[in-house]
């Protein structure tokens, strides 16, 4: 198989490496998009839970999923040449990404704050820049440089002073939160491997082509699970208030769409464990979202936290870009 730029005939599409040909030598650009991607994610869980409040926990993560899928099917050009047999190994990896990565992802997001304190949420979504670390090691075979261990220690730092409110209340060894505790690592695990695997993907299929190709895999799967569990849920979907629509609405043109589309973007120029550490940013927009809709008052912590991880993102996605630049670009002159 030939890289994303460079297609063979016998590879599932012909690939438009536009995107990545954009953030590939533009670093301000990747970090301003990550910010954008962590914002657009950190309204779903808001969403979910206001949405759950009318429908079962499979229909809340179904309805937005494939409002996604139908939303940017149209932009993706599919047809039937991922069925080749030659194409056989792009299947398999879209196929992982939908039952391993986009469904636990979706669903166990929604089951497991159904089930434990959102404190206890909070704190155990901070292992997701670590699993997807750990996870693209594995797959992809990147590796940790020094100042990647040093950004990941100051976002730590920062993301710890955002959720101290959270951790403190945080009960996650009490036997009634264990089920949902494990609901929402399940959902942090497949957020990690959704966000590093997909990389190999992207090297055969566009970033539509690879979100809508997943997002129908974990279409069906979902639609099964709700055929099997729940026979009367499809009636509540008729008499769903606005409010709920336009929230399940939001989530598959933001949270599910956009974001997807603009990762999926950046991380085909920028390596997975750069972007891992913008996941911190998720906590602090949940915070700012929280003081602009509820009025709640920005602490110090927050402030400080917030400014604290923007840094250590700067540090990856930009210099340690344009120090790697300088230095193809010292060893060409020589």
């Amino acid at each position: 198989m030939e890289s994303a730029a460079t297609p063979d005939r016998g590879s599932a599409v012909a690939v438009s490496s536009d995107s990545a040909g954009y953030f590939a030598r533009r670093p301000m650009p990747a970090f301003a998009a990550l910010i954008a991607v962590n914002a657009m994610w950190a309204f779903q869980f808001a969403g979910a839970r206001f949405a759950t409040e009318e429908l079962g926990a499979v229909l809340v993560t179904l309805v937005p999923l494939a409002l996604a899928t139908l939303l940017v099917a149209p932009f993706a050009g599919l047809n039937g040449d991922l069925l080749r047999p030659e194409n056989r190994t792009i299947l398999l990896d879209v196929l992982l990404l939908g039952t391993l990565g986009v469904l636990p992802a979706q669903l166990c997001v929604v089951l497991g704050v159904q089930r434990t304190l959102a404190s206890n949420a909070s704190v155990i979504a901070l292992t997701v820049p670590v699993l997807t670390a750990l996870s693209a090691s594995v797959f992809l075979h990147e590796r940790m440089t020094r100042l990647r261990w040093l950004s990941f220690a100051i976002a730590i730092l920062g993301v710890c002073m955002v959720s101290s409110g959270d951790i403190r209340q945080a009960h996650l060894f009490r036997i009634e939160y264990v089920a949902g505790n494990l609901f929402v690592l399940a959902s942090c695990a497949g957020s990690a491997f959704n966000n590093s695997y997909s990389r190999r993907a992207l090297a055969h299929l566009s970033p539509p082509q690879v979100l809508v190709w997943t997002f129908v895999v974990a279409d069906l799967e979902l639609l099964l699970i709700e055929v099997l569990t729940d026979r009367i849920g499809w009636k509540q979907l008729a008499h769903l208030p606005p409010s709920i629509w336009w929230s399940l609405i939001l989530i598959a043109v933001f949270s599910l769409g956009l974001s997807m589309l603009l990762y999926f973007s950046v991380i085909q120029a920028v390596e997975v464990m750069k972007a891992a550490v913008s996941v911190y940013l998720l906590p602090v927009f949940g915070i700012l979202f929280s003081a602009i809709l509820l009025r709640e008052k920005l602490t110090f912590n927050l402030v400080a936290g917030g400014i604290l991880i923007f840094i250590s993102c700067f540090l990856v996605t930009v210099y340690e870009e344009r120090q790697r630049m300088r230095g193809v670009e010292s060893s060409a002159i020589l």
